[in-house]
């Protein structure tokens, strides 16, 4: 019995050498506790809705230091304008002064000459009146006595000579009469006519100078109202100022914080991916499934839109190094493991949307972006062509599509040297 015991406990050892030498060792499956990152994810993603929240803030802050500011530079134009208009009324009113009181002067000057030439026309009618009533008595005496006067002059002639020059002194002096007469009354009508135009001169003056006495009030009642103007643009200036300063501040407050939130959320994701590292990293150390990776959905899908390659980002326009490649789907189509594995994340990303991870043992990992629904959850085992997401648009990107990542030991690889094309 013991000889049998023995020779069946060789041939169960020869057997268990002969399986352990036939299947490799890499195709056995050594079970690695999976990362969940679902606590890590939503600590993130709170972080990311805090940081979107600074950032609406931060657009109504940079939207009220933008109007604080142009109310603040409108006023300081406002003031600019007001105290040039202030310059312009003090030189109008200057100016109105000095044209009134040069009026008043001119109007005290007509005045004056009326006066004078009211005189110099009332002593010149004094003086026709007077020579005029000895006019009248002479030519009344000439004419009572006219033929004595003319007898006398003509016996008491020497001769024919002297009675006609005797006669001619006769004319002259009533002629001279005649002319100092029409003299005196010449002189009389350009005096009266010098009055009525100093007359015309005074009224002019007068209605120039009433003019000016009422512009002056409108002049004086604008320089009052833009002072009052200044004063309370200048009082607004001030209050707009501290506006300014306050919003400037309470946005570059805002802009510290976003800046300190975007340092959390890249130091948070930065530990995920070191955390997924590690996780990579145990899983390295077991040994691969084994097989081929398959092609990520329906074989009838086997358009590559974008390859592993640096590239123009279809968004932002930059360059960037394309860490997988892109495969159109219909909305909702059936996105499948490349090959058996542990799901290490499922979960949502501002990039990649959601987007699911599988282990696959050995340091290799696959990842499928941009779903509209995952199927799977942390730490599911899934195998190969087992559907673990819906095809969809989700994160950055622009159209429905698999984007497909092959890690090995934690660096992004071509997908295309670990699985064939259709």
């Amino acid at each position: 019995m013991k000889k049998h015991a023995c020779r069946w406990a060789l041939l169960l050892l020869s057997a268990v050498l002969l399986v352990c030498y036939i299947v490799p060792m890499w195709s056995l499956t050594i079970p690695v506790a999976a990362y969940d990152a679902t606590a890590d994810k939503q600590e993130v993603k709170k972080m990311e809705d805090e940081l979107a929240a600074l950032r609406d803030s931060s657009s109504i802050a940079s939207k009220a230091y933008k109007e604080a500011l142009a109310a603040y530079k409108q006023t300081e134009a406002d003031i600019a304008a007001a105290e040039q208009l202030k310059i312009t009324l003090d030189k109008e009113i200057l100016a109105l002064e000095t044209e009134i009181e040069k009026t008043q002067e001119l109007l005290t000057t007509y005045n004056t000459q009326l006066e004078y030439y009211a005189g110099a026309v009332v002593e010149k009618q004094a003086e026709i009146d007077e020579r005029y009533a000895v006019f009248i008595d002479r030519v009344r005496i000439n004419y009572e006595d006219s033929f004595t006067s003319y007898l006398e002059i003509v016996l008491s002639s020497d001769s024919f000579s002297d009675l006609l020059y005797r006669v001619d002194i006769i004319a002259s002096l009533l002629d001279y009469d005649k002319r100092v007469l029409a003299a005196l009354d010449r002189s009389k009508n350009e005096l009266s006519q010098m009055q009525a135009d100093y007359q015309v001169l005074q009224y002019n003056a007068q209605q120039t100078l009433d003019a000016l006495a009422e512009k002056m009030p409108q002049l004086e009642e604008k320089r009052l109202q833009n002072e009052q103007l200044i004063f309370q643009l200048e009082a607004d200036f001030v209050k707009l100022k501290e506006t300014r300063d306050a919003t400037a501040e309470e946005k570059a407050r805002i802009e510290q914080q976003i800046k300190y939130k975007e340092a959390q959320v890249a130091a948070a994701e930065a530990e995920i991916e070191r955390k997924i590292k590690e996780a990579e990293e145990r899983a390295r150390l077991a040994n691969y499934v084994g097989g081929a990776l398959a092609w990520p959905c329906d074989l009838k899908h086997n358009v590559i839109t974008s390859y592993f390659v640096r590239r123009v980002n279809p968004i932002y326009g930059y360059y960037e190094n394309h860490n997988g490649i892109d495969i159109p789907l219909p909305y909702g189509s059936a996105v499948t493991a490349a090959n058996a594995g542990t799901v290490i994340v499922s979960e949502y990303h501002y990039s990649y949307g959601y987007y699911v991870v599988i282990d696959h043992g050995g340091g290799i990992s696959t990842l499928y972006g941009h779903n509209s629904k995952l199927l799977v959850a942390v730490g599911d085992q899934v195998t190969k062509g087992q559907q673990i997401a819906k095809a969809g648009s989700t994160g950055y990107s622009t159209g429905s599509h698999i984007h497909f990542c092959v890690r090995e030991n934690g660096v992004h690889v071509d997908p295309l040297g670990y699985v064939n094309q259709p």
